[in-house]
């Protein structure tokens, strides 16, 4: 198919990235675990730049969502799932802020709070306390929330957008688009691939590069990566 050979050339390019990107700031623990990817939860719902809110299953290529980027409430494009299982269960923490806002994501799934220093850092979902800071966008405007309860819980279907930002809005609580990573901003680089073959689809009027309304499971090219970072850069990487 004309789209799988395009992204065929592409993902090489991914691969050389993988082979030398400075790994150096990753800041992990030893534990590792089988599999990866899942993400959120399908009844998460998201929030687009037009003010309306749509439930992560139906987001499409292209969908303006809104994100919270350096402080600054922005749109984004989202370009493609990860990984789409519509069937399956997944056990998901599920998080609580004062402001009232929740979120649900799998352990391994990356999320920004506010560090004793006052900086964003991004943690692991299984990592959260009672206590830490999320990013919460509440009436409006960005404001940082504390979590007050934590429960971790089976629940059916799991989706894991991409956005062109690398994060977005869940139930407006600002989250990473990515999963069993050790840093986010390696994982954000990572995808530049997929950026750049999504904005070249575009423009050639190809709307929908990854056909997300067909795919089901963790998208193929990813699951080529996974695999190759598995052996060669496991380092990058929490499987």
């Amino acid at each position: 198919m004309y789209s799988k050979m395009n992204i065929s050339y592409i993902i090489l390019i991914g691969f050389i990235v993988l082979l030398y990107i400075d790994s150096s700031t990753s800041d992990h623990d030893d534990d590792h675990h089988d599999g990866g990817s899942k993400c959120f939860s399908g009844d998460s719902l998201i929030q687009l730049s037009n003010g309306e809110y749509k439930e992560i299953g139906n987001l499409q290529s292209g969908d303006e969502i809104t994100t919270i980027d350096q402080s600054k409430i922005i749109s984004t494009e989202m370009i493609m799932m990860l990984d789409k299982q519509i069937s399956k269960q997944a056990l998901f923490y599920t998080l609580r802020t004062d402001s009232g806002n929740e979120i649900s994501l799998t352990e391994y799934h990356l999320i920004p709070i506010i560090n004793s220093n006052g900086n964003e850092q991004y943690v692991f979902a299984k990592q959260i306390k009672i206590g830490d800071y999320l990013f919460v966008l509440f009436n409006g405007k960005l404001k940082y929330s504390p979590v007050i309860n934590i429960t971790i819980e089976m629940k059916k279907g799991y989706y894991a957008p991409l956005t062109m930002k690398g994060t977005l809005l869940v139930n407006n609580i600002l989250a990473s688009c990515f999963a069993n990573a050790y840093n986010h901003h390696s994982a954000q680089y990572y995808m530049a691939p997929f950026r750049y073959y999504y904005k070249f689809a575009r423009f050639t009027s190809l709307y929908d590069p990854f056909n997300v309304n067909k795919t089901e499971g963790l998208y193929w090219t990813i699951n080529i990566m996974l695999h190759f970072a598995r052996y060669f850069r496991s380092d990058t990487l929490c499987l």
